[in-house]
């Protein structure tokens, strides 16, 4: 009978000592299904890093304006017009003009 617990005994230690191994944390890249792929965080995990790309500027250039001097102005000839004095009295002059 000792031989049979004794034999017994053997072989549940070599099982358990054999089963140990299946215990641990696969290696990095076995993949993982379990409690370990929904619940563990690796410590090389890093945040998303943002790229902010800063919008150009846009310059708006207000359209060129160009000041032209003014058109010339013309101007009707003068209508001819006879000028003339008439002496009333001494030191009093009436003057007149007529257009032609």
């Amino acid at each position: 009978m000792k031989a049979t617990t004794l034999a017994l005994a053997l072989a549940a230690g070599t099982t358990l000592l054999a089963a140990s191994p299946a215990f641990a944390d696969p290696g990095r890249g076995a993949p993982a299904y379990g409690w370990r792929a929904k619940h563990h965080q690796p410590h090389h995990f890093r945040a998303p890093a943002y790229v902010y790309v800063p919008a150009r500027p846009v310059v708006v250039v207000p359209p060129r304006v160009v000041y032209a001097p003014p058109p010339p102005m013309v101007y009707a000839p003068p209508a001819p017009v006879i000028f003339g004095q008439v002496p009333v009295a001494p030191g009093v002059r009436v003057s007149f003009g007529v257009r032609l």
